[in-house]
């Protein structure tokens, strides 16, 4: 009987200690998915033209709830994002344009560099040619090719960006062959880009440009992107995705948490209506960026939740 009643506790006691190991390795789980902010400085390219704005100065908001100090630098271009996060362990963008259009600045900086593509922050991006909507009968790159009247009327002349965007970059490798052979690029600005659409969309005149969608511009100027059957800017299933410097990761644990939280969660139609705000309504863009995070409170505490300050 007494040996029976000792086995019986020593059962007891063996169950109790695995109960401790157990609630032990709980909490050591519990604390590993509470990431800590390590360093707090952070920089965030971002091209002050189109909705890589909307996207980039509401994550930077974000941050700074979570206790980040965070600087947001616009650049002209693709490639000074790549650089700049290439060059700096405390920098990330958040407008890769993959797997095709950046592929060429992601191969430039691939040892210093990583991207997030578990989910992106834009899907069924299209990069590539545009006509505005008025333009009747050019519905396809094909379309240009022996088209010496439409040739004629945006004289033979595409308008371009910033030579340093990986759509122009594509352009360029195409232009005076198949059905771009009689065609120059003209290399400007987005500002410039963008001044000479509303001076032919004003107008109603034909106009041949580099563009993207989706882009606050598409919806103020209604234009249409070009079918590419020869997939000159590749696939029509482009993304925007987070590119990080190799180590933010490391030193800025619940940044990156976050930042990839809002990748899983980011809502087109927010980001269009943020965008609207910014350059349709020329409202100042921080301010736009700081009213969602205020307006978006239980987005935002989603997006920062289990973070140890």
């Amino acid at each position: 009987m007494f040996k029976h009643r000792s086995l019986k506790i020593l059962g007891l006691i063996a169950t109790l200690a695995l109960a401790i190991v157990l609630s032990a390795c709980g909490n050591g789980s519990s604390s590993q998915k509470k990431p800590s902010l390590g360093n707090k400085d952070i920089e965030i390219p971002y091209v002050a033209t189109d909705n890589s704005a909307a996207r980039s100065l509401v994550i930077a908001e974000v941050l700074k709830k979570a206790g980040y100090d965070v600087t947001t630098t616009p650049v002209q271009a693709s490639g000074p994002l790549y650089a700049d996060v290439s060059g700096n362990k405390d920098a990330f963008h958040a407008s890769g344009i993959f797997p095709t259009v950046d592929k060429s600045y992601y191969d430039k900086f691939k040892s210093k560099i990583t991207k997030y593509d578990k989910h992106s922050f834009v899907d069924d991006v299209k990069v590539g040619l545009a006509v505005p909507q008025y333009a009747q009968n050019i519905n396809s790159i094909s379309d240009l090719k022996d088209n010496e009247q439409f040739g004629k009327a945006v004289n033979h002349k595409i308008q371009g960006t910033d030579a340093r965007n990986g759509v122009m970059k594509a352009t360029k490798d195409e232009i005076g062959s198949g059905d771009l052979k009689d065609y120059e690029l003209n290399e400007s600005s987005d500002q410039a880009q963008f001044k000479q659409l509303q001076k032919a969309h004003q107008a109603q005149q034909p106009i041949l440009f580099t563009a993207m969608e989706p882009s606050w511009i598409a919806k103020e100027l209604k234009f249409k992107m070009l079918d590419d059957p020869n997939k000159i800017y590749g696939d029509d299933n482009q993304h925007i995705n987070l590119v990080f410097n190799k180590d933010f990761e490391k030193t800025h644990p619940a940044a990156y948490q976050i930042g990839t939280r809002m990748s899983d969660d980011w809502s087109h139609s927010d980001e269009e209506t943020i965008a609207k705000k910014m350059f349709v309504d020329r409202k100042n863009p921080e301010d736009v960026a700081k009213d969602y995070v205020d307006n978006n409170e239980n987005k935002v505490d989603d997006w920062i939740k289990d973070i140890k300050k």
